[in-house]
């Protein structure tokens, strides 16, 4: 029973130590997962919506949980409890569109996007329900 014990608490101490060090590789100060990420991909709204609708197994394979840059034309702006949502659309014919939920620093003042103007946004695509999901995003310059 002792025996147990001692090994028992080895494994457990060693578990312990295992997860320090992840934790210490991972998580330590000046890292961010947005920085070392690759380059974004560049991508047409219309382009990317018409993928998610034709083929959603060939969308994910390309795009999911990826970085994109999107370019397209500001359809709506809508601000709510979550922060600010711009939807891209890609085309007059396609009634479905580019949901993109701005990244946090934009909560504190509101961008300077209209309906109607083009614009390039960038963000990590969280998949397609009816719309195409970004989230954590920035407008590039």
């Amino acid at each position: 029973m002792e025996k147990r014990v001692k090994t028992g608490g080895m494994l457990l101490i060693s578990l312990i130590a295992g997860l320090f060090i992840y934790g210490y590789f991972y998580f330590r100060p000046g890292k961010s997962p947005l920085v070392s990420a690759k380059a974004p991909v560049p991508v047409n709204a219309g382009d990317l919506i018409g993928l998610s609708d034709k083929d959603e197994a060939l969308f994910n394979h390309q795009y999911l949980y990826k970085i994109l840059s999107v370019r397209g034309v500001v359809r709506k702006v809508k601000k709510n409890k979550g922060g600010i949502t711009v939807l891209l659309g890609g085309g007059p014919a396609l009634p479905e569109f580019v949901s993109c939920t701005l990244d946090t620093l934009y909560n504190s003042r509101q961008p300077e996007l209209h309906i109607g103007d083009s614009c390039t946004i960038q963000g990590n695509c969280a998949g397609c329900l009816k719309d195409v999901i970004l989230l954590q995003c920035i407008i590039e310059k």
